[in-house]
């Protein structure tokens, strides 16, 4: 009979002589394979390994063996140049450790993974705003003059970043003001009206000359006239058509939805003035902007406007008048403006660069006329004719307006005394916080109103005060969701910040106070990405992933005169945003990223990417053949975005690929390590002195991995555009080699050695839409729900939509 005790103890002890086999095992691996460059002399990239104990202690341990799997996993270590391991004793090392990893999670919690408060952002302050007063925040926006933001790893709502200083709250009491002076809507409800001017449109003379008051260039107001500033600040050119019923009454007094209305034609669209109208293309489309422009304070050198908000575009090629019409929203104060927006130069360069000519000298000396309007009047180049412009409103539904009802019911201004002002602040509250308020969390705010009440302020305005009071406290301003488990209202708050970065709605919260949200996550989810309001998690999370912002802190150089004729800012942002939506929307897998042989391009964008038969100015599907583009890595706003606006760099770009596709960012040079900078003057090539600079055993390490990424997109210029050589026709060599050992030779290739790696790329993904879905850094706690979503997307072969369920749907998510 065999002896219990005896079998367990002999089983121990060979449970015990398998451990610290496998232990002895791992550190002859680690002492062959890692400490050379990791260990006592040596810490590349500020890692070591050779005092790694044999078993996992602390956070610190579990992050260095982490890392070690993650690149043993990626075959990017040991280097290649080093001793390799078999593919069996990479195996076995790769499966002891992960046992190691798991066993450690299991003992550790998660000890830093929480942001008990997280304040909103200015893009969800805004935001919020916005959907809580029925306010379009489009148009005015309450966060503009908040301090930016502090990113951390590229994203601007990580609560570690998110401090509340004194200025900012200043900007807070000023923001809550005026929304609430934009919401309160106590008058009679306006009347729609509406306005025309026709044509003929008037210039005004010069009297000083002698000139008439008025007179009058042929039928319509055609030709550009006054430049004005685009959005990059670009003094630029074009014409633009005020409204004189408007202008002469300081705008519109009642913001709202309004009708506009332009009769116009294209003429002159194929001339023969050669390079005469500069970028203008002949037979291009004439692009007519509607603008709502406030003239307020503005001055003649910016075209009388102070401020401008561009409301819709259309291309025109007719050449017989035609009605076009828009539903827009207007604010308070300002007038519709019609511009043309491709016009070729400002009138006085087109003047000069004109008057010359044969056909243009009889008009110069014409009385009354004098040069300058002599030579419009006989100009046969494109023109914007305008016949009339009308403006119809405002269009409103329901009055009071929504955000007058969330402010003050259905009380009204005699009903207004110490009690219904009390309910009322009180009500709102519940709203504002996305909760209901704590017990005496409005005492401070009860009290000072009471105050005011008894000095003898009006109670509108002590009403008033103290609805600015809730918008200003940290129950509006910030995202409390304590520890823990997520109660409903805190998953509410958490998932409709994720999906709408705004707060959640009434259904949200009615299913929240039921205690039934955490039930019914998977049909919310769905509803939301169904909202258009979802819109804004496409264009705020892509650009806070891909730091789209590098474009406006570093605008192209005006060298790249497309960029800025053919609004390409506008269409590259437009693409990407497209693009993610389609593979969001027809939940395709993750992989379409980087193999998607399509995108959407109007016809500038198109034209630019070297693609004919693309009409229209909207973004359309579009098949890509050449292989050279395709998926995020050939997409304008990604290459833009890596550049610097005037040149490229293959190590910023190189870096930019690592830390957005492949989620691999290398540590930051040694301080003492010079910056390489393009040097294309010389016959020294940029490759070459990163051959040298990689001679530096610092930075050896980190450069394999780099300058591959790079410089196999050199073919793309600050803007994307292909090209083929350098500016002084040194020729580009787009070859490389990946520190797995896999080679390529130029674009198309490097793409497929990409899409062998596409479940690092998604990995880099999912961790993105993690930590932007958190609002904090992921930490190695969060790393075992990393692995079960991505376990399970791949199971199921899930798509972008899925990976959305699956972060919502995680411990990570459900906790704080």
């Amino acid at each position: 009979m065999t002896n219990p005790c005896l079998f367990l103890i002999i089983l121990t002890l060979a449970c015990t002589t398998t451990i610290a086999d496998a232990d002895e095992l791992n550190s002859a691996f680690l002492q062959k394979h890692c400490n050379r460059c990791h260990g006592t002399q040596k810490q590349e990239a500020d890692r070591r390994f050779d005092n790694l104990p044999s078993s996992i202690g602390s956070i610190d341990d579990l992050e260095r063996y982490q890392e070690i799997v993650d690149q043993l996993n990626l075959a990017e270590m040991p280097p290649e140049d080093d001793p390799q391991p078999s593919g069996d004793e990479r195996a076995k090392m790769i499966e002891d450790l992960t046992q190691k990893i798991a066993a450690a999670h299991a003992e550790f919690s998660n000890t830093g993974g929480h942001s008990v408060l997280r304040r909103l952002n200015s893009w969800e302050y805004r935001q919020t705003i916005g959907d809580l007063l029925g306010i379009n925040v489009n148009v005015w926006n309450p966060a503009e003059d908040f301090p930016a933001e502090v990113k951390v790893d590229g994203f601007d709502n990580n609560g570690a970043g998110l401090v509340t200083s004194g200025m900012l709250m200043d900007h807070y009491f000023v923001a809550a003001e005026e929304a609430i002076r934009r919401a309160t809507q106590f008058g009679e409800r306006p009347e729609t009206r509406k306005y025309t001017q026709q044509s003929p449109f008037y210039f005004k003379g010069n009297e000083s000359k002698g000139l008439p008051k008025l007179y009058q260039v042929d039928r319509f107001r055609f030709i550009p006239e006054t430049p004005y500033t685009d959005m990059y600040g670009r003094h630029y050119r074009g014409g633009h058509i005020g409204f004189p019923p408007l202008a002469r009454q300081g705008g519109l007094e009642q913001g709202g939805n309004y009708t506009i209305r332009v009769r116009a034609a294209a003429v002159g669209r194929v001339h023969d003035y050669g390079k005469a109208l500069g970028d203008f293309r002949n037979g291009d489309p004439l692009v007519m902007e509607i603008a709502s422009v406030d003239r307020k304070g503005s001055v003649t050198s910016t075209g009388n406007v102070s401020k401008m908000t561009s409301l819709a575009r259309v291309e025109l090629t007719n050449e017989d008048p035609r009605w076009f019409e828009w539903e827009v929203y207007m604010d308070a104060g300002y007038e519709p403006e019609v511009r043309f927006r491709n016009g070729p130069l400002a009138a006085k360069r087109l003047i000069r660069l004109l008057s010359d000519r044969k056909e243009f000298r009889k008009f110069k000396t014409i009385p009354g006329l004098g040069r300058f309007h002599g030579v419009l009047k006989a100009y046969q180049g494109p023109r914007l004719r305008v016949w009339e412009i009308q403006l119809e409103g405002p269009h409103i539904e329901n009055w009071p307006t929504a955000g007058h009802r969330a402010l003050y019911g259905d009380l009204k201004l005699e009903d207004l005394n110490p009690k219904t002002i009390a309910g009322r602040i009180s009500a709102f509250a519940k709203s504002a916080f996305r909760r209901s308020p704590v017990e005496g969390e409005l005492e401070p705010i009860q009290s000072l109103v009471s105050a005011k009440l008894e000095a003898g302020v009006a109670p509108l305005n002590a009403l008033q005060l103290g609805l600015q009071a809730v918008l200003c406290s940290p129950g509006f301003i910030y995202l409390d969701q304590g520890e823990g488990d997520l109660n409903d209202h805190a998953l509410a708050s958490r998932l409709s910040y994720f999906l709408w970065s705004s707060q959640p709605d009434r259904a949200l919260l009615e299913l929240a106070s039921a205690g039934q949200l955490k039930s019914q996550l998977g049909p919310q989810v769905e509803r939301l990405l169904a909202d258009p309001k979802s819109d804004r998690f496409v264009s705020h999370f892509i650009r806070r992933w891909l730091d789209l912002d590098n474009i406006g802190t570093m605008p192209p150089s005006q060298d790249f005169l497309e960029y800025y004729r053919d609004n390409l800012g506008t269409a590259m942002r437009g693409e990407t945003e497209a693009f993610f939506r389609n593979v969001l929307d027809e939940n395709l897998p993750l992989r379409e990223f980087l193999a998607a042989d399509y995108s959407f391009l109007n016809r500038e964008l198109a034209e630019h990417y070297g693609i004919s038969g693309v009409e229209g100015n909207e973004l359309q599907r579009v098949s890509l053949q050449s292989g050279t583009r395709g998926g995020l890595l050939g997409q304008g706003a990604f290459l833009t975005a890596s550049a610097n606006g005037v040149d490229t760099s293959p190590v910023v770009r190189g870096i930019y690929v690592l830390e957005k596709v492949l989620g691999s960012p290398p540590p930051p040079p040694p301080p003492d390590v010079p910056t390489i900078e393009p040097d294309i003057r010389g016959a020294t090539t940029l490759r070459e002195q990163l051959v040298k600079h990689r001679e530096i055993a610092t930075c050896a390490a980190c450069h394999r991995k780099i300058d591959p990424m790079g410089f196999a997109l050199e073919n793309f210029d600050a803007i994307g555009a292909w090209r083929d050589e350098y500016e002084k026709k040194l020729p580009i060599d787009a070859a490389g080699k990946l520190p797995t050992g896999d080679a390529f030779s130029n674009v198309p290739e490097f793409r497929k050695l990409m899409l062998d790696r596409s479940e690092q790329f998604n990995r880099c993904l999912t961790e993105k839409l993690l930590t932007y879905a958190l609002g904090r850094e992921l930490e190695i706690g969060d790393r075992p729900a990393t692995d079960r979503i991505l376990a399970e997307l791949k199971e199921t072969k899930g798509g972008l939509r899925d990976l959305i369920r699956l972060v919502i749907s995680s411990d990570s998510f459900a906790r704080n």
